[in-house]
Parts: C-alpha cells; sequence; structure tokens
C-alpha cells in the first residue's frame, strides 16, 4: 500500500490559488517567496485539490538556468543536515571517500604507485608512442578487424561520423604500462566512447574487454596474449 505524504500548508487555499492558477507561477517561484522548497509548494497544491501543472510547463529548467549578470536562483540556499548526511553516506556506498581523512587531504603524499591515476609513469613515453609508426599500424589493423564498428555495440562509424556522432577510441584490454602489449592487435579493441566509458566504470562488473586478475585465473594475461598473437 503506497502512503502519500501530507502536506500542511502555510497559507491560504485563496492566496495559493491566485499565485499558481491566478498568475501562473510555479512552484520554484513561490516557495523563492516563501523560503520553501518547490515540492513542499507542489504538496500544499494537492492538500488544497489545486490542480497542478505538468512540470516544466513554465519553461522548465531553461528558465531557471543561470543568466549572465543575473544572480544565480539559488544563492543562498543550502542542504540541510539530514540531506548532506544521506549525500556523504551514498558516496561512501559507491567506493567514495571523504576529503579528509584523519583531518588531512586523503590524496596529500599519494605519488607513484600509490596514486589511483598512477599509469606507470608513462606518460611522456605514452605521448610519443602515440606518434609511433607501430601504433598508426596497430589502429589501422584493429579498424579494418572490427570493420569500423564497435565491438562491444556494433555501432558503425560511418553511420554516426556525418552525424557528429560519438568519437571511437582504440581500447587496451592489458594496460599500456604492460609494453610488451602496446601494439598487439589482440590486445587491443575498437569501441565507440560511451562503451569505452563504461569498460572503465564500476557498472563493468564482469570486468569486460579487461584483463582478468592472474589471482583468479591463475595464468598470466600477457602471456596468454602474446601466444595468441
Amino acid at each position: 500500500m503506497t502512503t502519500v505524504k501530507k502536506f500542511k500548508p502555510r497559507v491560504s487555499r485563496e492566496w495559493l490559488e491566485q499565485e499558481y492558477v491566478g498568475k501562473r507561477r510555479d512552484c520554484v517561484q513561490i516557495g523563492k517567496e516563501l523560503g520553501k522548497d518547490p515540492s513542499a509548494i507542489r504538496g500544499w497544491l494537492v492538500t488544497y485539490g489545486i490542480p497542478t501543472r505538468p512540470r516544466g510547463a513554465n519553461g522548465g529548467a531553461a528558465a531557471y538556468a543561470f543568466k549572465k549578470g543575473e544572480p544565480s536562483a539559488f544563492k543562498g540556499r543550502t542542504h540541510s543536515p539530514e540531506a548532506k548526511e544521506k549525500l556523504k553516506q551514498a558516496c561512501l556506498a559507491d567506493g567514495r571517500v571523504p576529503y579528509l581523512v584523519n583531518g588531512q587531504p586523503y590524496m596529500r603524499g599519494r605519488t607513484g604507485a600509490d596514486n589511483p591515476h598512477w599509469k606507470g609513469g608513462a606518460t611522456p613515453e605514452r605521448q610519443a608512442f602515440y606518434r609511433s609508426d607501430e601504433w598508426k599500424a596497430a589502429c589501422k589493423a584493429v579498424w579494418h578487424r572490427a570493420n569500423a564498428c564497435c565491438e562491444r555495440c556494433g555501432l558503425d562509424y560511418r553511420v554516426v561520423r556525418s552525424q557528429r556522432g560519438p568519437k571511437f577510441h582504440v581500447h587496451h584490454i592489458v594496460s599500456f604500462a604492460v609494453r610488451e602489449l602496446r601494439a598487439v592487435v589482440s590486445n587491443l579493441v575498437l569501441l565507440c566512447a560511451d562503451c569505452h566509458r563504461f569498460v572503465h566504470s564500476r557498472a563493468n562488473t564482469d570486468r569486460e574487454f579487461l584483463a582478468l586478475d592472474p589471482a583468479e585465473t591463475g595464468e598470466s594475461p600477457v602471456m596468454a596474449l602474446l601466444e595468441a598473437s
């Protein structure tokens, strides 16, 4: 059974109806004047039985977008302590960590391999490699093998190119940090930008297009790919 939350209006029905129906003001505008959240104003309308308009009927988000020279519609509005705590718990459950740990920034002093963005110290080397003939030849072979289609979703680059669709990337299954496999075609896969983001996201729980952990498989992904090539 669904429970409907009851709102106790702080204004009269006549005043609210005049503002909302007569003047066609929306919940955001009325809430701003009264210092209340728009959802509370909508709750008052429902409590009084005043028919509500579809959200966005007065212009939607565009009506409240920041305009140069005007103060932000959200200036002075802050989350309640309860809302802040809920956001904090949601972030922790998602695997993120607080900015301060024991009073110190979480990332302070984390350099080299201790930093989650560490790429094996290969950034300048990476830039040079991506300009090399070896890499260009490997990419050409990958595009030919994939027939210019994303190897995850099947999106055809030739179809979306004229529509300014997503870009396509050549992705390393085993990290770029492993030098032996940087230009091995069997270690490379062609992905559209959306699929590339998915592969590197937490949503990729099956580690699709990512090398499996040797501790789980009992074999080295490097040796497997070198043998396959």
